[in-house]
């Protein structure tokens, strides 16, 4: 599994609208990608840190093509694009995956 985690960050001011654009982005956007297994916006807990998207493809080959379709366009065109102040882009190889299984690990 490839995974790619782009860290957002946002004005305190803007935290309401970015919250609202970007779930609606994802949302219109994301569903029927190839090679997608999933993506999650995650709202950071402490301050002074950025917000989270962090999409998961089968491998860096997927990755590479929804870099390069219709679904990445769109998704960065976005009509009430979210407002980011900066972002940090990091990718990654997964090594271990270790699954849940009734509440256990």
């Amino acid at each position: 599994m490839f995974v790619v985690i782009n860290e957002l960050f946002v004005t305190d001011e803007n935290r309401t609208v970015f919250e609202r654009n970007f779930a609606a982005s994802m949302h219109g956007t994301l569903p029927g990608v190839s090679g997608l297994r999933g993506a999650r916006l995650l709202q950071p807990a402490e301050p002074g840190r950025g917000y989270l998207s962090v999409l998961e493809f089968d491998d860096a080959q997927a990755y590479s093509e929804f870099l390069e379709s219709e679904a990445f366009r769109a998704a960065h065109h976005w009509p009430d694009h979210a407002p980011i102040d900066g972002n940090r882009l990091t990718t990654y190889e997964v090594l271990t995956d270790v699954a849940a299984r009734s509440g256990r690990f």
